[in-house]
């Protein structure tokens, strides 16, 4: 039986970023070696008539916005995969990215989850582009996505835009903390649980994905109305900064630490 990745997508009023986000899944990934699961969080784009038009997609439909953490849950929840994919509505896959982040991924019993890099991301994982056109970022793409194992670089935390990692991470570890809802710092605390676990966060520079940034979050309306947006952004940023450190009561700098002196910290905080 082939090896597959359950993708997993939540839609919430990105109907053409997620448009461009399945088309391209389709296009740049082997076909038999992934499945897409889309969790629809009660859209008003359009985006659920587009989607049960779609017969090689797999759909939760929710009567309300679960949120990211709560979403991503429902999709671990159906996923049939033996790796699990968390992937934003709001990227477009490469040239070999998926089969770059399985080798990673797969390169070591200590691995527990992959990332890759981008052009619009936090925690080291943006690099500088050459390209404007999404045309040209593919063939850009196409040059970077070479495997090279030296350029895997160990890290503390990975960015939700695109996280893979093992189904027997996901059962050590578990769903997502909903507590973090309607998201930000849930990928933060998953990282800092599968290095509590014992495995290692890798970033892989060898692959890399376009990611337009804040897709659902801050699309659309007025002026004064994306102010708002922008205000209650922040405040949700300052909410689940400070439900983290409650959490875990890490250094401020702890994405700077050596992830083998974080994980120290975090077994010997747990005893």
């Amino acid at each position: 039986m082939r090896h597959k990745t359950s993708i997993i997508i939540l839609s919430y009023n990105t109907l053409e970023l997620l448009q461009l986000c399945v088309n391209s899944i389709r296009e740049y990934t082997e076909v038999g070696t992934y499945e897409i699961i889309v969790v629809e969080n009660a859209s008003k784009d359009g985006s659920a008539e587009w989607l049960r038009e779609q017969m090689d997609l797999r759909c939760i439909y929710n009567e309300e916005n679960r949120g990211f953490p709560g979403g991503c849950n429902q999709g671990l929840t159906a996923a049939t995969g033996r790796d699990l994919l968390l992937l934003n509505s709001d990227t477009v896959v490469t040239k070999d990215w998926l089969k770059n982040l399985r080798l990673a991924l797969y390169s070591s019993a200590r691995v527990g989850a992959v990332s890759c890099v981008t052009n619009y991301c936090s925690n080291s994982q943006q690099i500088e582009v050459p390209y404007e056109r999404l045309e040209d970022m593919q063939a850009f793409a196409a040059r970077h996505n070479v495997p090279n194992p030296a350029l895997w670089r160990k890290r503390t935390t990975l960015v939700g835009f695109c996280y893979l990692f093992k189904r027997e991470v996901f059962e050590k570890v578990g769903f997502l903390d909903e507590r973090f809802s309607p998201g930000n710092f849930e990928d933060d605390d998953y990282s800092l649980r599968i290095l509590q676990a014992g495995y290692d966060l890798l970033i892989c520079q060898d692959t890399f994905i376009h990611h337009f940034g804040h897709g659902s979050f801050l699309k659309g309306g007025t002026e004064q109305e994306m102010l708002e947006k922008l205000k209650r952004a922040e405040a949700l940023v300052e909410r689940n900064q400070a439900l983290f450190q409650e959490k875990w009561r890490v250094p401020e700098m702890y994405k700077a630490m050596e992830p083998e002196e974080l994980r120290r910290y975090l077994q010997d905080a747990s005893r």
